[in-house]
């Protein structure tokens, strides 16, 4: 692994650790890919993360403060962090058999292309660090949902994004739905025409309820689901619009609050798309990403499906 990791650049780009069998262990990015990755290596690991002190008993006499008790779970949280660190720093030692990198044209581009690829190849090393966000259409079910989906896509669905961790997404679908009435429920099956309980956005006309009703017109929701899917690829332009005229009803007949609710629905559609992690620098770097992970796993048909659902050529 020395003799690999010397001729490796000190460029800023993204790095990819596998085992022997070629299964994906660990995403990074780096300022300098040298450095970085021969951290990974080097000797020891005490030194690699902050210690954390030993914790000392109190005696029995003394009154725990409340500013003790601050101290203590912060110190139980710490442990955690490092010890986690440290278990992914010795299965990385233990389990890499090879490394592989693209590099970046700056620091900015490693991090980007690191969040997309994590968020979308979810290697096993990386599952608690980050969460980029997608909007993801359920396709492949009987009625299909609209959700925000953190974890392994499935195939069968139409994924949008990822966007930055940082927009309020929730609030941008929300805004969506008050104008397209689609299901987004969490439920992991949505039984249609049995589903017992109550629903808030089919009492409010935001939904077509097809979970309750059996005869509802599944051709005017397959419309709205495909409605949904168009806007998203046109950055909510017209749902902005109708949002714009419900928001302007609201101010004349000077009910200010509900005017409120549509103003921070639009302001959140459009931090969506303006802070939208765009799949440009997958498309950029789509070649060498490819050589990368290979044909002997889906990791590539999740990266062609991410880009040809937001308009890879």
């Amino acid at each position: 692994m020395k003799e690999v990791i010397k001729d490796i650049p000190g460029n800023p780009g993204v790095y990819f650790f596998f085992d022997s069998d070629e299964k994906l262990l660990y995403i990074g990015k780096a300022i300098n890919l040298k450095k970085r990755i021969t951290d990974h290596y080097r000797k020891g690991h005490d030194h690699i993360f902050t210690r954390i002190r030993s914790e000392k008993k109190p005696s029995r006499k003394r009154n725990i403060s409340v500013q003790d008790l601050i101290n203590k779970q912060k110190e139980d949280v710490d442990r955690i962090i490092y010890n986690k660190e440290r278990k992914k720093k010795e299965r990385i030692i233990n389990e890499a058999t090879k490394i592989r990198y693209i590099i970046t044209e700056n620091e900015d581009e490693a991090l980007t292309l690191e969040g997309c690829l994590i968020s979308a190849l979810r290697p096993e090393l990386n599952r608690q660090i980050w969460k980029y966000p997608f909007i993801e259409i359920t396709l492949g079910e009987e009625i299909p949902r609209i959700l925000t989906c953190y974890q392994t896509l499935l195939p069968d669905s139409y994924i949008f994004g990822p966007f930055n961790i940082a927009s309020d997404i929730d609030l941008a679908i929300d805004g969506f739905l008050r104008v397209i009435p689609i299901c987004n429920s969490m439920m992991s099956i949505i039984p249609r025409g049995r589903y017992p309980l109550a629903c808030i956005r089919e009492q409010v006309n935001r939904c077509l309820a097809p979970c309750k009703n059996n005869s509802f017109d599944s051709e005017q929701y397959t419309h709205f689901i495909r409605y949904f899917m168009l806007e998203l690829e046109n950055n909510g332009k017209h749902i902005i619009q109708k949002l714009e005229r419900l928001m302007e009803k609201e101010i004349e007949e000077e009910n200010f609050e509900g005017a409120t609710i549509y103003r921070d629905r639009l302001l959140a559609i459009q931090k969506l798309f303006a802070a939208r992690t765009m799949p440009t620098v997958l498309k950029k770097y789509y070649q060498k990403i490819r050589e990368i992970l290979g044909k002997k796993y889906n990791y590539q048909t999740i990266i062609d499906n991410i880009l040809e659902n937001n308009g890879k050529s």
